[in-house]
């Protein structure tokens, strides 16, 4: 099994995963409210969804030193049940190491606590070459795009009919816009996020329409895939 705990596989640490729970879509959240007169309730969707715990059963063989997987197996980071995607966690749980027989073999389970979104473990980059330009995204969320530009002046970028401004562009520099942080940074490392009028864009499942106006001479858009 291709397990992987921030890009280090399990196995590799001498742990046997026996079972992998199976994966069901996170748990979405709502709020109810009982309104008087009116029958049943009232359900407003929040357009969010809960963690979810994703549990292991594992064993591993005396002969690996248990202080460093005890090690390995702690704080936060990235989980990967099939090498291709993974969700940002945490372990949540004490690890309680167990014999089960005389090979000298020890029992434990690993708990997960996952964030309900997975991503893709590698990027997808996308060079924008025209004015106007149709993306197409395969996943089920939405995702929040690294985005490389280079321009000058003042430029206009339109995502999905939601636009944004660059001000002050140097055609000398490339300008990073980190859209989960929500911070931009040059490259001389600069946050220059004082330059960007409007919020930052993300990319939504299935046609992206992106369009711009002003001098770009180059605009590369770093994604990855995201899956509910």
């Amino acid at each position: 099994m291709n397990i992987k705990w921030n890009n280090e596989t399990l196995f590799s640490k001498g742990i046997i995963v026996e079972k992998i729970p199976v994966i069901t879509r996170a748990k979405k959240r709502f709020e109810r409210y009982d309104v008087p007169g009116r029958n049943g309730a009232l359900i407003v969707d929040k357009g969010t969804y809960d963690t979810f715990i994703c549990s292991l059963s594992c064993h591993f063989n005396v002969e690996y030193d248990i202080n460093e997987i005890k090690s390995f197996l702690n704080g936060f980071g990235k989980l990967s049940l099939d090498g291709t995607t993974e969700y940002e966690a945490m372990v949540n749980n004490q690890l309680d190491f167990a014999d089960i027989d005389r090979s000298g073999f020890k029992k434990f389970t690993i708990q997960f606590l996952c964030n309900p979104i997975k991503h893709d473990i590698n990027p997808t980059e996308v060079n924008i070459l025209s004015s106007t330009t149709t993306l197409t995204i395969d996943g089920t969320a939405n995702t929040y795009p690294v985005l490389e530009i280079v321009g000058n002046d003042d430029v206009s970028i339109t995502f999905n009919g939601k636009t944004f401004n660059l001000y002050d562009l140097v055609g000398s520099k490339i300008y990073t816009l980190d859209c989960e942080s929500k911070e931009i940074y040059d490259n001389n490392n600069n946050n220059v996020s004082n330059q960007m009028q409007f919020d930052f864009p993300y990319l939504i499942p299935g046609e992206n329409v992106i369009s711009y106006s002003g001098t770009i001479t180059s605009f590369k858009i770093i994604y990855k895939k995201a899956f509910i």
